[in-house]
């Protein structure tokens, strides 16, 4: 085995604009290639919807879904934002999109590859032809759990041999309506999946929708910070103007039932305009430290930080004590390089209180790496809190 470096994320230990690549998202997409110009299976990197449509990609019937996920993305995330783009074949179920097949990698994999690893983040625009049979279990296309068991293998085995972490939002596929049928998601532990519900077009009509609003949430995702949940109220509302639960406005659906059963889902606030994101759990149980998005995302860009401040001391020369145990100015060293790797990458993104980041790296000096040439450390940063539910009590008072 060839010396290297091996980062895991711990789990268990909390209870219950960047100008960084920290908003990067790839999109994955049912779709009909264009000539030349976007070929299947191919990776593409664009700015802008004007970018999309150099590549032949216009409001077809072939590639409707397509481009109303590129438009909503900028329509929420700006243009300038940068996004992949690869289009699979409308033959392929979703769980396809996240397997390798005949093929040495996955598509998904693929699309990773091609940005070296910098994807923060996969969305999923499914769009079948016939071909592809819809089954519905649970109240929703049964191959929509499959892509997410799949999608969760791909970034456990992605966070290990690249060191790259990333999330995955899946489209709550063919939803059924009803949400007493639906899985409940709290029951699995895909605490890097999240499934979403909802979207801009309706069921039933011209441009019939099995799908969600998928553009409408990777455009969010992209223009937030790491720490911030897509459902802040403080962030403004979705630049959609209307949104459906299949032919339901969501107003006038009871999205708090999706969303107790681990459903992204969106919905409206007495006194507010607009549309929001009822919050961003993944599909995981609520014990997880990584159930809501933003942990997950704060976490995994802590792993990334760790891991390429551990780089530079692979194979260095380490001092060692009489004993064979590690120099403790050596192992100081080391604890200051990751901390502040972590902090002056992402510094916004974490609790500066005092000078006090919550950043904390320990390595343990009486290790003998003499004898076993392994150095272990401990990598902790300090969660934040967020406000889910306030109790207000509001009562009269008069002074005697």
């Amino acid at each position: 085995m060839r010396p290297k470096i091996n980062t895991k994320f711990d789990n268990g230990t909390i209870g219950a604009v960047a100008p960084l690549a920290v908003g990067l998202l790839g999109l994955l997409a049912s779709a009909v290639g264009v000539a030349e110009t976007f070929v299947l299976n191919t990776p593409y990197s664009i700015k802008s919807v004007n970018d999309a449509k150099k590549l032949g990609l216009v409001d077809s019937i072939d590639n409707h879904r397509l481009y109303k996920t590129i438009t909503e993305f900028y329509d929420e995330a700006g243009e300038g934002t940068e996004l992949y783009v690869m289009g699979i074949p409308k033959t392929s179920k979703l769980s396809d999109f996240f397997k390798a097949g005949v093929q040495d990698f996955s598509p998904a994999e693929n699309l990773l590859n091609a940005a070296n690893g910098d994807i923060r983040g996969l969305i999923t625009s499914f769009d079948p032809d016939v071909s592809v049979v819809s089954t519905v279990t649970g109240g929703m296309d049964a191959d929509v759990l499959e892509a997410a068991n799949a999608a969760q293998l791909l970034f456990e085995n992605y966070s290990a041999k690249k060191y790259a972490p990333f999330f995955t939002i899946l489209e709550g596929y063919n939803f059924s309506g009803s949400k007493v049928e639906l899985t409940d998601l709290t029951t699995y532990e895909y605490d890097s999946v999240g499934i979403l519900i909802g979207d801009t077009e309706t069921r039933t009509g011209t441009t019939a929708s099995k799908g969600s609003a998928i553009g409408v949430i990777g455009g969010r995702i992209a223009r937030s910070y790491v720490r911030e949940n897509i459902g802040k109220l403080r962030n403004g509302a979705l630049s959609a103007t209307e949104l459906f639960i299949n032919d339901t406005p969501v107003e006038n659906y009871d999205t708090e039932a999706l969303y107790d059963k681990g459903y992204i889902t969106f919905v409206t606030h007495q006194g507010r305009a607009g549309y929001y994101f009822i919050d961003d759990p993944l599909a995981c149980t609520e014990d997880n430290d990584y159930h809501y998005l933003s942990r997950r995302r704060t976490i995994n860009e802590a792993y990334r930080l760790a891991y390429q401040a551990n780089l530079d001391y692979l194979l260095d020369e380490v001092p060692v004590n009489a004993d064979g145990t590690i120099n403790a100015a050596y192992a100081k060293s080391i604890e200051q390089a990751v901390e502040s790797k972590i902090i002056a990458t992402i510094g916004d993104d974490l609790q500066n209180i005092d000078g006090d980041y919550g950043v904390k790296c320990f390595v343990d000096a009486s290790q003998k790496i003499v004898q076993n040439s392994k150095l272990s450390e401990v990598v902790r940063i300090r969660p934040w809190g967020y406000n889910r539910w306030i109790d207000v009590l509001v009562g009269y008072e008069i002074q005697n």
